[in-house]
């Protein structure tokens, strides 16, 4: 998966690029730097006017608990903020994703995502064990080295 990720950062710029030939093959050269240029701005404004407080309450909208302010945030707020930073970035296909993250049943969507993927149990993952205090005790590193290795006669 990191790998598909890393070619995917590589391959952006590439993609941007010829993003960028096709809008200007379509509607002109200065016109696709000016629209590339306005979204830049309108990301700019949408990080300036949620980014002091999202960033603020970063922690709080990952966990969906309750801030000083008595409200609540969620995951949703904080893909407003990263919606405003597609935005700013240049390039159209960073600021298609970017509107699509403004609608809020898309916002919806990728919030609920994320926090299902932050909050799944793998019932097959056995390397956490919980226990109550009374039910385990401190062994010395050598009987552990003893134990770990038992032999099969």
């Amino acid at each position: 998966m990191a790998k598909s990720i890393i070619a995917a950062i590589l391959l952006l710029p590439l993609a941007e690029i010829a993003a960028f030939v096709a809008v200007a093959t379509l509607v002109g050269a200065g016109t696709a730097f000016l629209l590339m240029l306005a979204t830049s701005l309108l990301g700019f404004v949408l990080l300036r006017r949620t980014g002091r407080r999202g960033l603020a309450n970063l922690r709080a909208a990952v966990d969906g608990i309750q801030v000083n302010d008595g409200s609540r945030r969620r995951p949703e707020d904080l893909l407003t903020i990263v919606a405003g930073l597609l935005l700013f970035l240049p390039g159209f296909l960073t600021d298609l994703a970017g509107m699509a993250l403004l609608i809020r049943p898309v916002r919806s969507f990728c919030g609920n995502a994320i926090r299902r993927w932050l909050h799944r149990a793998d019932p097959a993952d056995r390397s956490t064990v919980d226990l109550a205090p009374g039910e385990w005790k401190r062994v010395p590193d050598r009987e552990i080295s003893n134990h770990s290795n038992p032999r099969r006669d």
